[in-house]
Order: structure tokens, then sequence, then C-alpha cells
């Protein structure tokens, strides 16, 4: 019973948060948001004069890049969560690596690059 209602709001929590992203990225908006478990922060820079707005991604520990519309996209905006644009200037700097086939990053880190 208690695992149902947490699923339950978890979806709920995650259609409200695919709301704000949409409803930013609709009024023309930059927009600043990751999903923690990828590891992927993406940026999305909206065009000018009727133009076709920029999608950019940083991962931890790489630069970032501009990357295509596309069904990538559309999921990061599905399961994605609103982050400040001072934590995405940042996120290329998290030091991340793998230890025993697992992602794993310093919560010393993780704070310096979440505080903004």
């Amino acid at each position: 019973m208690i695992t149902t209602l947490n699923g339950s709001f978890r979806k709920i929590l995650r259609r409200i948060r695919t709301g704000k992203i949409l409803n930013k990225i609709g009024s023309g908006k930059r927009v600043f948001f990751e999903i923690p478990l990828e590891h992927i922060a993406f940026k999305y820079i909206p065009g000018k004069l009727g133009k076709l707005g920029k999608y950019f991604t940083k991962q931890y520990g790489r630069n970032e890049s501009e990357i295509d519309f596309d069904s990538t996209f559309v999921k990061a905006v599905m399961e994605g969560k609103q982050i400040s644009r001072a934590t995405y200037d940042k996120y290329h700097l998290i030091d991340g690596g793998y230890k025993n086939g697992r992602f794993k990053i310093t919560e010393r880190t993780r704070q310096w690059a979440t505080s903004a």
C-alpha cells in the first residue's frame, strides 16, 4: 500500500515538473534541467523572431555540446528536474567516475556544484 502511494506521488511530482519545464519552453524562456540518475544536464535557449531554439547538454566531467531536438530531449523533459543556471554552468566541473561498475561522485563535489 505504501509503495503504491509512493509511486503515485512520484508520478504526480514528475507531471508537475514536466509541466513547469514545458511552460517555460512554450513561453520562450531559457530553461535549465537535469536527469539526476543519468548525470546529464540540459539547456534550452529560445530562438529569436520565430526561429527555432537551441538545445544543449552537459555531462559530469564533459563540456557543453549542442544537440538536436529528438526523442532524447523529449525524454529529458519528461523525466527532468529543473536546476539553476549556476548549477548548469558548473555541471561539467563535477568530478565523477566509475567504481565497481557504478558511477560515483563525491558528496563534497555534489554539494559544491548544486549550491547556487
